[in-house]
């Protein structure tokens, strides 16, 4: 009930983002095909409405909250479907299964456009035969299969060691389930176990360690909704982007979900956050640009199924950190040198292009611990800057005001990360919890 109740939301909160306009507006038909590369024709896969957009502006509701995505179609004989009435405001990511194929996405998908072909490659027998392969299936709480449910390998394990980030040479970038809820991944030799985010449509995301040779039942939970104000002055604010990250960014364990853009009055609604967990909610830089912050909120999601009201959230006033990039032996900065400010507990950042001078401003910076970086080839940071990172090779520092003198000092060089640059004099290799400082010239 409370996932109907979800969904119901969401759609009266598309109705209300759309507006009397979009209603008077014609609703075009999606006609297309699905064939194979030799063009033939393939009957019964399944065409899903997966999610969708705003063609303009973003979207107040999560990708797959919009009224359209309830919509499917099958083939026919000849491969032809027919999703009718779609909203014609949206682009719509199309997925597409069908039995003894790979199954396929379709991206930024205009029904105005005439018709959608999209080609199917047929799974080998080689590969479904493979002791390398893995296969499983993706249910829900209650073990109904989850049709166009996601597997996305983020690591992987070989011998003593598991290695996170840029798989793709030891396994498929991504595992699609078909209409009966089952997937394949294939691995290369050597591959152990693979770790993996499962997620599907309506479900909240969960990690999943795979293992070659095996097959696997995947329950996806349902997870919790997070909903909440934005408010300046007692007033609503339109358009802030919000998101949620977890407290935990160890890899095997870090999730991060789609921010959405709070509607007329305010109001955001997260939906299918994983449960039980410490998540941090924040709000972009760029989206309050000229209005102020909001400071990151920490909160525990608590159980399946909850709901958790985290109320009227107030934009504060933020602050401006300004200054300048020096390179110790003189020399200029390089034309279009970008400037990298990103917020330690949020997931959010924002850039600056530097001047010819090396000049630099961000404004509407929460008082919250941040990070500096820029690459230059051929310099690093220098250790006269109090707040270097010793770590990763950066800036780190809390804001606690107005800052508009920060001199953030290169010197020619190479660095060398995780502490192979020695300890520094203070032992506190990342001094986040300090105002933020630069070098003194």
């Amino acid at each position: 009930m409370k996932t109907v109740l979800r969904l119901w939301v969401g759609a009266s909160l598309c109705l209300a983002a759309c507006g009397p306009m979009r209603a008077e507006q014609a609703r075009p038909d999606l006609l297309g095909r699905v064939v194979r590369a030799d063009q033939s024709a393939v009957t019964n896969a399944t065409v899903f409405v997966y999610t969708a957009g705003p063609k303009i502006g973003t979207g107040v509701v999560c990708p797959s909250c919009y009224p359209d995505c309830a919509k499917r179609a099958n083939t026919d004989a000849q491969g032809r479907f027919k999703i009718p009435a779609l909203d014609p405001a949206l682009l719509f990511r199309l997925l597409v299964v069908a039995p003894g194929h790979e199954s396929q996405y379709a991206a930024k998908t205009d029904p105005v456009h005439g018709e959608k072909v999209i080609a199917l490659v047929p799974l080998s027998r080689e590969k479904l035969e493979a002791k390398t392969r893995i296969t499983g299936m993706v249910l829900d709480a209650e073990g109904r299969p989850l049709p166009g449910a996601t597997i996305s390998p983020e690591g992987l394990a070989r011998g003593t060691s598991t290695h996170w980030g840029g798989t793709d040479k030891f396994v498929d970038p991504l595992a699609v389930a078909d209409e009966r809820g089952q997937f394949w991944l294939f691995c290369a030799e050597g591959v152990d176990a693979v770790h993996a985010v499962a997620e599907g449509r309506g479900f909240a995301k969960r990690w999943v360690e795979l293992k070659p040779g095996c097959d696997h039942l995947v329950r996806l939970p349902e997870g919790v909704t997070v909903t909440g104000t934005i408010q300046k002055a007692g007033r609503p604010v339109k358009d802030v982007q919000v998101g949620v990250a977890t407290v935990d960014r160890i890899a095997g364990h870090f999730f991060r979900l789609d921010e959405l853009a709070t509607d007329e009055h305010g109001f955001f609604l997260l939906s299918n956050v994983p449960a039980e967990r410490d998540f941090v909610l924040y709000t972009t830089m760029d989206s309050l640009r000229g209005q102020g912050a909001v400071p990151s909120k920490t909160f525990n999601t608590g159980k399946n199924g909850a709901v958790v009201k985290l109320g009227t959230l107030a934009v504060q006033p933020a602050f401006r950190v300004a200054g300048r990039v020096v390179l110790s032996d003189g020399q200029p900065v390089p034309p279009n040198t970008r400037l990298f400010l990103g917020r330690e507990q949020a997931w959010d950042h924002t850039e600056a292009t530097l001047g010819a001078d090396g000049r630099f401003e961000f404004t509407d910076v929460p008082p919250e611990e941040v990070g500096l970086s820029v690459r230059i080839k051929g310099y690093k940071f220098s250790k006269r800057n109090p707040s270097l990172d010793w770590l990763n090779g950066g800036l780190v520092g809390r804001v606690t005001g107005d800052v508009t003198d920060l001199t953030l000092l290169l010197e020619p060089g190479q660095w060398r990360y995780n502490g192979e640059e020695g300890e520094p004099p203070g032992g506190q290799s990342q001094p986040r919890d300090q105002p933020l400082r630069g070098a003194q010239l």
